[in-house]
C-alpha cells in the first residue's frame, strides 16, 4: 500500500507531535508499505528517519496514493487536491491555537476522522461527527525502567507558546512541596530517545497540569521509564485513557495546586504505593494503548473495512 502523511502546510519539526507521526510512518514502512511524507519543510532531527521518503510541497505536487493521512487542520485544504483511494484526518488534538472551533468542525466534516483519545471521540460525537479511536501506539523498546537510583525529582513540560501547558503550575507546586523540578524543553532540549529515556529514569514523579491535549505522550513515556504520574482532572487533559485516579495515577482537581502538592508529598514518601501505581500504569499502557505496530495494524484494518 502507498501511504502518504500529508503535512503540506505545517511540515515536520522538532516536537513530540512530529516525532509520533514519524514513528508511525517508520512502523508502517517496516511492515512492508511504501510510505512518504508530503511536507512544506522537514526540520526534524531528533533521530535518523528510516525507510520513509520526503516530498517537499514547495517543489513537488503530491502524487496519487492508496491512503492519505492528513496530520493537522492547516493541511485539510491541501488534501482536497490530492488523489487518494482513502483520505483520513488523524485528529491528535483540538487545535484551537491554529483555528476557530467553527473552522475545525468544518475540517472534521470533510474527512473520515480517526482520533487518538476518548475525549476527542466524545467531543466529535457531540458535534454529530463519527470517528474511530486508533492510538498511535507506544515504543516500549525505547522507553523502559533502567532500575537505577532516582532522585526526589519532579518532571514536567516547559512551553511558553501554549499557556494550556501550564508549566507555571508545575513550578508553583514544586516550590510548595520543596522538591526539585526539571522541565522537558528547558532543562533538556531535543534529546534522542536514548537520552530522553535516561532523563526520565532520574525522576520519581511526572507532573502533568496541561489542559489541552489529544493523547498526552510524555506522561506515558515517563511511566514506561518508571515514573509515577500526577495529572489534572481537566476534561481536555488527554490522559483519561490511561491515567486513572488511585489505580494508575493520582488525579487532582484542575488548578487546585494545594491538592497537587499533597499528591506529590504522598508519592515521594510512599515507595510501595508509587511502585504499585506505576505497575498498574504499565499494564494499562500495554493492554489498552498498545504498541506502535499493534495500532498501525488496527489502522490498516480500519482502512480495509472502508
Amino acid at each position: 500500500m502507498h501511504i502518504i502523511f500529508n503535512s503540506g502546510k505545517d511540515g515536520f519539526g522538532n516536537n513530540g507531535g512530529s516525532r509520533t507521526l514519524i514513528r508511525c510512518a517508520e512502523t508502517l514502512a517496516g511492515m512492508g508499505h511504501d510510505v512518504s511524507f508530503y511536507a512544506s519543510a522537514f526540520r526534524y532531527n531528533w533521530h535518523k528517519v528510516n525507510n520513509v521518503s520526503i516530498i517537499l510541497s514547495k517543489k513537488n505536487p503530491c502524487p496519487p496514493c492508496d491512503l492519505l493521512i492528513t496530520a493537522s487542520h492547516r493541511d485539510v485544504g491541501i488534501a482536497k487536491s490530492i488523489k487518494a483511494k482513502h483520505k483520513l484526518y488523524y485528529i491528535r488534538g483540538f487545535e484551537t491555537w491554529k483555528a476557530t472551533e467553527k473552522q475545525l468542525i468544518k475540517g472534521y466534516k470533510s474527512h473520515i476522522c480517526i482520533v487518538n483519545s476518548i475525549w476527542l471521540k466524545n467531543k466529535l460525537e457531540r458535534l454529530g461527527i463519527k470517528s474511530k479511536i486508533i492510538y498511535q501506539g507506544l515504543d516500549f523498546n525505547l522507553f523502559h525502567n533502567l532500575r537505577q537510583r532516582r532522585g526526589n525529582t519532579i518532571g514536567a513540560i516547559f512551553h511558553v507558546k501554549h499557556k494550556t501547558k501550564r508549566h507555571v503550575d508545575a513550578e508553583k507546586v514544586a516550590k510548595m512541596s520543596g522538591y526539585p523540578l526539571v522541565l522537558l524543553n528547558k532543562d533538556i532540549k531535543g534529546p534522542s530517545p536514548v537520552v530522553l529515556n535516561q532523563w526520565y529514569n532520574k525522576l520519581k514523579i511526572w507532573f502533568a497540569p496541561t489542559e489541552l491535549e489529544g493523547l498526552h505522550n510524555p506522561p506515558m513515556e515517563a511511566a514506561m521509564a518508571g515514573c509515577a504520574i500526577i495529572r489534572t482532572d481537566h476534561p481536555r487533559c488527554g490522559m483519561a485513557d490511561y491515567a486513572v485516579d488511585k489505580e494508575s495515577a493520582l488525579v487532582y482537581p484542575a488548578r487546585d495546586l494545594k491538592a497537587a502538592a499533597r499528591c506529590i508529598e504522598r508519592l515521594m514518601s510512599d515507595y510501595i504505593y508509587r511502585e504499585q501505581l506505576n505497575h498498574n500504569m504499565i499494564d494499562i499502557l500495554k493492554n489498552v494503548i498498545g504498541s506502535r505496530e499493534e495500532n498501525m495494524h488496527k489502522l490498516l484494518e480500519y482502512v480495509r473495512s472502508l
